[in-house]
């Protein structure tokens, strides 16, 4: 038994073809990674029907889309789990290793550069005082009255 193609999926494989112009092996939607299988050489019939520039050919494959596709959710490993296999871990060391060689590599300046002199301690003043806020009431009924209408003027 196969399970129903989402529409979702459809959509976007459409989207792709229209705007890309190229088939897409893999579609991204609702931030899943979906792996595409086209049927019976289904694939390269959109290809043609691309080159041509036939949109009534094109159509008529989109039309059979649903049932020439089978997709797969592609599952990513998340962090944690490739931390406690050691996946993640190997990646951190790699990149930590070939860092520490390049500090290595790169001569060292042999003169030093002299400190920047220090700037005098300035006396800071103090702080002004901070204003009352206007009265919640008094905002309320400025912002409550309705903007006068102009007058039209005579021409």
């Amino acid at each position: 038994m196969t399970q129903p193609v989402d529409s979702s999926i459809l959509h976007e494989i459409v989207r792709i073809i229209d705007s890309r112009r190229k088939v897409p092996q893999k579609v991204i939607v609702k931030s899943k990674e979906y792996l595409l299988t086209y049927l019976e050489d289904h694939q390269r019939r959109l290809e043609e029907a691309m080159s041509r520039y036939d949109s009534d050919r094109l159509n008529m494959l989109y039309g059979q889309l649903a049932s020439k596709i089978k997709y797969q959710v592609l599952r990513r490993v998340p962090v944690r789990a490739a931390n406690a296999v050691g996946l993640g871990a190997a990646k951190k060391e790699a990149t930590k290793t070939a860092a520490r060689a390049a500090a290595k590599a790169a001569p060292k300046a042999k003169a030093k550069a002299k400190p920047a002199p220090k700037k005098a301690a300035v006396a800071k003043k103090p702080a002004a005082k901070a204003k009352k806020a206007a009265p919640r009431a008094v905002a309320r009924r400025v912002v409550a009255r309705p903007k006068a209408k102009k007058k039209a003027s005579a021409r």
